[in-house]
């Protein structure tokens, strides 16, 4: 299982909903292998979707993340926004290193 963080901005004059969060869920289908979703409202206009996925590969979610992002805005589940990048999240180097010990 692989997180991967898709982040998005909205076309003014839209702004993030209250109910973004049910919204996407609702617009998931079992086909999705999308385990869990997190929606993080980041302003008005920014947010990212968290998608922990079923994958082999990590580059396979990250492609599968994106697919179900356009088609979450195709299907106009999201607000009327813009892809900005899909990808995993990356923890600071500091972190890393206390996790290690």
């Amino acid at each position: 299982m692989y997180l991967v963080h898709a982040r998005l901005r909205t076309v003014p004059p839209v702004e993030v909903p209250d109910d973004l969060r049910e919204a996407a869920r609702a617009g998931l289908r079992p086909r999705d292998r999308v385990e869990h979703l997190a929606v993080h409202p980041q302003s008005a206009e920014h947010f990212t979707l968290g998608f922990y996925l079923l994958s082999e590969s990590l580059e396979e979610a990250e492609r599968h993340a994106e697919s179900v992002c356009r088609r979450l805005l195709g299907a106009r589940v999201l607000p009327s926004s813009r892809l900005l990048d899909v990808g995993v999240p990356l923890m600071p180097m500091a972190l890393l290193e206390q996790r290690s010990g």
